[in-house]
């Protein structure tokens, strides 16, 4: 995300706030990184899902998604647990 784009001095100066992602365009985007197709982001398809989006440090970026959203300490990111974490971190 853009640094400017949501900071608090630059709304209302023709940046806009992102719209939220609807729950269905958060399942496909959570399938698409499901790559097992269990339901589950492992941590390989978290550090998979951050290289793909070209995001630096993936590794750190994959210890701190698991975390701060894996509520039920299994390891892994189920879609409910993905959906909060989007909309708490990216949407708020």
């Amino acid at each position: 995300m853009s640094p400017w784009t949501n900071h608090p001095k630059n709304l209302g100066k023709g940046c806009a706030k992102p719209t939220p992602f609807s729950e269905e365009h958060l399942i496909k985007i959570f399938n698409r990184f499901d790559t097992s197709g269990d339901g589950l982001l492992s941590r390989e398809e978290v550090k998979s899902a951050y290289n793909l989006l070209g995001k630096s440090f993936a590794g750190l970026r994959t210890w701190w998604t698991l975390l701060v959203g894996d509520e039920n300490g299994d390891g892994y990111i189920n879609q409910k647990e993905f959906i909060k974490l989007v909309k708490k971190n990216y949407l708020t």
